[in-house]
């Protein structure tokens, strides 16, 4: 049990001052990228999250709560679990993390969190990528290979696209995401294609830093409101995709299931346009 004085012991690595970029490539470029900071943590550390600025399951600065992921409301266990088992597979039996946008006095929105789940020996297994669009759907993607053996960072898990997102795009198409994780750093891409052509790619990158009261309010200091940034900068870049002509598809009912699986994994060469 981890003891009250240790609320605010710093976290190792629980922070990731993370660099993301959009580009379309189809059907007409268009690039943007900008910094926030997100959480990185265990959730076996979870108990250890209430702090000066940070609240869990209650309101603050920075708060994380447990109805903004998931079915809304349940231990993480045990809706990792469920999210498994849906689709016929097991939890890795190591450390899970959690890599999210925390709510900023009261206001959240996820485009996407990453579970990212370990084996026991510490290497990647499972991740779970738990997507979030403007009209208030949710839906997951769980990327691992089919025996459950590591994911490596020369690897691609590749998930059909279920799921509506941008109105500039049908749900059509596949998903193939790529983890990279080192001491200091981590780093998630996720490329679209459609009819074997590369339409979209999305990264979140970024070095790791330890998570304390401090380090919290000074990244406010950098980018105060990040959640209304996002929103606020997904509806600009949709007014200048409209602008430029792009057609715009209607949003169709979302799937049923809240959690597909992916095909598996495959490895890849990483060629210099992908770095």
């Amino acid at each position: 049990m981890i003891a009250a004085s240790d609320n605010h012991t710093p976290i190792e690595h629980g922070l990731l001052e993370a660099r993301i970029t959009h580009a379309r490539f189809s059907p007409k470029p268009y690039t943007l990228a900008h910094n926030l900071t997100y959480l990185h943590v265990p959730v076996d550390a979870l108990p250890r999250l209430k702090r000066r600025f940070l609240a869990r399951n209650g309101w603050g600065l920075f708060a994380l709560n447990d109805r903004d992921y998931g079915n809304g409301g349940t231990d993480f266990g045990d809706w990792l679990r469920t999210a498994f088992t849906s689709v016929g597979a097991t939890v890795p039996e190591g450390e899970i993390t959690l890599v999210t946008l925390p709510r900023v006095l009261g206001f959240g929105f996820n485009p996407v969190s990453f579970w990212l789940c370990h084996d026991r020996s510490g290497a990647l297994a499972a991740v779970l990528a738990e997507v979030n669009n403007t009209f208030g759907e949710r839906h997951c993607y769980l990327c691992r290979k089919p025996d459950g053996s590591p994911i490596s960072s020369d690897e691609e898990i590749i998930a059909e696209k279920v799921f509506h997102v941008s109105p500039f795009f049908p749900t059509d198409g596949e998903y193939r995401f790529r983890f990279v994780e080192k001491p200091n750093r981590v780093s998630i891409r996720i490329d679209l294609y459609r009819e074997g052509a590369r339409a979209l790619t999305a990264t979140i990158g970024g070095r790791l830093s330890s998570l304390s009261s401090r380090t919290l309010f000074k990244s406010f200091l950098r980018h105060p409101f990040p959640t209304l940034q996002v929103v606020l900068l997904i509806h600009y870049h949709a007014a200048r995709l409209y602008m430029r002509g792009l057609k715009v598809f209607s949003k169709p009912t979302p799937p049923g299931p809240l959690v597909t699986s992916s095909f598996g994994g495959r490895a890849t060469t990483i060629t210099a346009e992908q770095t």
